[in-house]
C-alpha cells in the first residue's frame, strides 16, 4: 500500500470518527432520542470522512518532509 493510500485511509478514519463522535455528543446533549437524529449524524459522518480523506495525504506529506524522507 502506497503512502498516499495509507494517509488517505488514516485521514478518512480519523475525520469520520471525529465528526461521528461530535454528532453523537450533540444528539445526546439535545436531550431527544438519538434515533430521530440519524440523518444529521450520517451526513456529518460522511462530511468528516470526505474532509479527512482530502486532508490526510497533505498531513502525510508534511510529516514525511519533517522526518526528512
Amino acid at each position: 500500500m502506497g503512502a498516499n493510500v495509507r494517509w488517505t485511509t488514516i485521514g478518512a478514519s480519523a475525520g469520520g470518527g471525529l465528526f461521528l463522535a461530535l454528532s453523537l455528543y450533540r444528539s445526546i446533549a439535545s436531550g431527544g432520542p438519538s434515533v430521530s437524529h440519524l440523518n444529521p449524524i450520517g451526513v456529518m459522518t460522511v462530511i468528516g470522512i470526505t474532509v479527512g480523506a482530502l486532508v490526510g495525504p497533505m498531513v502525510g506529506a508534511i510529516v514525511a518532509r519533517r522526518r526528512g524522507q
